[in-house]
């Protein structure tokens, strides 16, 4: 019976060690996605507290245009004006691709491409919290450069997920001021 029990643990004990990824196979899932620039899957990288506020920002923003009869952002995400129930139900996911679309359309008409990436450092907060620093390398057109940027990460539920990057969080922001000026 011992001998049942401990080997249970076992096998518990290491598929939850499988189960758990580092944050940098996170982050190199993120990379990918601009490197390659397609944003499949891109939602399933980010941690709940973001897209919970993605959703709730892009909402207040419609709802808060349709109040002055005012639609833009809603054909800008839905490609058409919609009922204020159909944006109740649209997830946040359907918003962050939206947003990701955007963004890699904005960079390949600027032929703006990410051509390499580097872990250069980490910053280990706590058990659930890190930050990683990487090294993108970009071209544009015959033009080369690179940026460093920093990505933190938090676990949720044994899985690491992003918190949202600049470029997201700098977007979401002009989306509600922008909403929110009358013309």
């Amino acid at each position: 019976m011992h001998y049942l029990i401990a080997l249970v643990c076992t096998v518990v004990l290491n598929s939850t060690a499988i189960a758990s990824s580092p944050p940098e196979e996170t982050l190199e899932k993120y990379l990918s996605i601009l490197t390659e620039q397609e944003p499949e899957g891109i939602a399933g990288l980010m941690d709940s507290e973001s897209m919970d506020s993605l959703k709730k920002t892009i909402d207040e923003s419609i709802q808060y245009q349709a109040n002055f009869g005012e639609y833009g952002l809603q054909r800008r995400v839905f490609g058409q004006k919609v009922s204020m129930s159909q944006v109740a139900k649209t997830p946040a996911e359907f918003y962050l691709n939206a947003l990701a679309n955007e963004i890699l359309k904005a960079a390949r008409s600027q032929h703006l491409k990410v051509t390499d990436r580097e872990i250069i450092g980490k910053i280990q907060e706590n058990d659930d919290l890190v930050h990683i620093v990487a090294r993108l390398k970009m071209s544009q057109g015959d033009q080369m450069g690179t940026d460093i940027l920093v990505y933190t990460l938090v676990n949720e539920k044994g899985e690491w997920k992003l918190k949202f990057p600049a470029t997201i969080k700098q977007m979401v922001m002009v989306i509600e001021s922008t909403a929110r000026q009358r013309r």
